[in-house]
């Protein structure tokens, strides 16, 4: 049973799930249909389709162990295709003078993944903790009782990822420090420009 659970939980928490839900949500409020609508596919469709694809394909085939990537070594591959698609759609979103806030979250995010990825030389950080972290904090850039909930539902995370053995708590703590450092840096840059 608390298998069945942990699994929910982490799928509910993958950053494959949050992360596009949250650009969609939040695009479409802000933004005019055919611009959310341009953004939403840029994003979605230059990164998340692309590497879930490649993901699905990698586990397939045995180049991957799962889809969460929980091998160390086939993380670090599986980094670089990601980081490579993330950074094309940070300079289209810089080139094309996309709005300041979605410029540096995109931003933010990449750094995120850059750092994870030099961190994953030495340790397997946890990506979900990571992203989780960093999406509460730009939640809370537009709505602090949704923010705060949010990361609310991080202890269950990293309960997730420890209990079905992707994660220990080590990576569990560094993914979640990651990510609140680059939450942070968002804040920063948002209101110190």
């Amino acid at each position: 049973m608390k298998t069945t659970i942990a699994k929910f939980i982490s799928t509910i928490g993958h950053p494959f799930l949050t992360v596009p839900l949250f650009v969609v949500f939040l695009l479409f409020s802000v933004e005019s249909t055919q611009q959310a609508i341009y953004l939403s596919l840029l994003i979605i469709g230059g990164i998340f389709l692309p590497i879930g694809v490649r993901t699905i394909w990698g586990v397939r085939n045995g180049k991957y162990t799962n889809l969460d990537v929980s091998d160390q070594a086939q993380r670090q591959k599986w980094f670089v295709a990601t980081t490579i698609l993330l950074f094309v759609v940070t300079i289209i979103i810089w080139a094309t003078n996309q709005d300041r806030t979605l410029r540096l979250a995109v931003l933010c995010a990449l750094l995120l993944l850059l750092t994870a990825q030099v961190v994953n030389r030495r340790i397997k950080a946890s990506m979900h903790l990571a992203f989780h972290a960093f999406l509460g904090f730009l939640i809370l850039y537009f709505n602090w009782m949704g923010g705060v909930l949010f990361l609310l539902f991080s202890p269950l995370l990293a309960w997730s990822r420890i209990h079905l053995k992707r994660h220990v708590w080590k990576e569990v703590v560094v993914g979640m420090v990651l990510g609140t450092v680059l939450g942070l840096a968002f804040w920063l840059l948002s209101y110190y420009p």
